[in-house]
């Protein structure tokens, strides 16, 4: 074996190695969230004609989140909670912690899961988010926010019927998720008189959540990226028809430090093999 095809394959080595590691950081970050006891909580205002709230997530008498001025149609990112049992309250925009709520409700939050809490044809809603999808596939999920009668979400990636992710649906129907492969497809929102269109990218191994909503113009439809691989993401937030900011997880820390873990492999193993290449050289 030459000199120089014992270092390459030390390279590659190194460098499988290496992304081995990288490539388990989603389901290792969903494991400790879970082991750790913590799982997430996003809030949203999807009540058609409705004023911005602030809304309250309690833990006994302790106020654990408050989300300020959220207005339709938004759904905020999802933010880290400790497992336990909290309660949601929603009140006018501006209003005293004190006043009485429009809306109130609970949610149980599980180690390791997601929960959407929103307000939804004038009720709270409390959403057990799918985090993982089927390998290599993507889930969509349809929310019926608009003040459409029914609504049929069609995907573009099948003709005619076998498209559709909904039939019909009422507002503040929640569909099923259904099973998508990847692609570039339009989804179409069509209701009695009105309809939207949005171009949304499919990757795999992500959770999608699609909201029909009513805009000042018709119909739009809110592309939210719930997750990627078995990961909630974190960052960015869905309001207007215009989707969801930059997607990405909590702190950036957990990866940096793997990173630098993984150059310092690699770097270590180039060290070594140009230190066994000056020794052969020497010798020969």
């Amino acid at each position: 074996m030459s000199v120089k095809f014992r270092l390459a394959l030390r390279r590659v080595t190194l460098s499988v190695a290496v992304l081995a590691v990288l490539g388990g950081i989603p389901a290792a970050a969903s494991a400790a969230s879970a082991a750790a006891g913590t799982g997430w909580i996003r809030i949203g205002n999807l009540s058609t004609g409705s004023s911005p709230v602030d809304v309250y997530v309690s833990s006994g008498s302790t106020v654990a989140m408050v989300q300020h001025d959220v207005a339709y149609p938004t759904v905020l990112s999802y933010q880290t909670m400790d497992a336990g049992s909290y309660s949601v309250d929603m009140r006018a925009a501006g209003s005293a912690v004190s006043s009485t709520p429009l809306l109130s409700g609970t949610v149980a939050v599980k180690a390791g899961h997601a929960y959407t809490v929103t307000s939804l044809q004038g009720k709270l809603k409390v959403l057990d988010d799918s985090l993982t999808a089927p390998a290599g596939q993507s889930l969509v999920q349809v929310i019926q926010a608009s003040g459409q009668s029914k609504v049929t979400f069609h995907c573009s990636c099948a003709a005619g019927a076998p498209g559709n992710v909904t039939n019909d649906a009422a507002p503040g129907s929640v569909s099923p998720y259904a099973k998508i492969p990847p692609g570039q497809w339009t989804m179409t929102a069509t209701g009695p008189d009105q309809n939207a269109s949005r171009f949304v990218p499919l990757t795999a191994n992500t959770v999608h959540t699609e909201v029909v909503v009513s805009t000042s113009s018709g119909l739009g439809i809110l592309d939210l990226l719930s997750a990627a691989g078995d990961q909630p993401t974190l960052g960015g937030v869905g309001t207007g028809f215009g989707g969801t900011a930059p997607h990405g997880p909590g702190s950036p820390l957990p990866w940096l430090a793997v990173i630098g873990a993984g150059l310092v492999l690699i770097a270590g193993g180039l060290s070594l093999s140009r230190g066994r290449l000056r020794r052969l050289t020497a010798r020969g």
